[in-house]
């Protein structure tokens, strides 16, 4: 999961995102974080604080992984701190295989 804001909207930088994937929460900072989770359907749910709210600009995707496959989140905090933030799943990375002749 990478998370990232506009370099003008710096403010942001002060606080943790908040990353559940499933029921599953952690605070990490700004960034590429990785998780290890069982393949299958997952909902990967992007967030950070900000002064009246825990949620500000919450957004979330579903997501399949495959075994032996990295899926990448991207998460972009809209420049508004109420307004979702743009988040998308890009193609899966598969794992390096040997194959010998």
């Amino acid at each position: 999961v990478t998370m990232s804001h506009s370099p003008f909207a710096f403010i942001y930088g002060l606080f943790k995102t908040t990353i559940e994937i499933d029921d599953h929460v952690e605070r990490r900072p700004w960034g590429t974080h990785t998780f290890d989770v069982l393949a299958g359907e997952h909902t990967v749910a992007v967030s950070y604080p900000w002064l009246f709210t825990s949620r500000a600009g919450r957004n979330s995707v579903n997501v399949t992984v495959r075994a032996g496959e990295t899926t990448r989140v991207a998460y972009a905090a809209s420049p508004v701190r109420y307004l979702p933030g743009k988040i998308t799943v890009d193609d899966p990375i598969p794992v390096a295989r040997v194959v010998k002749p």
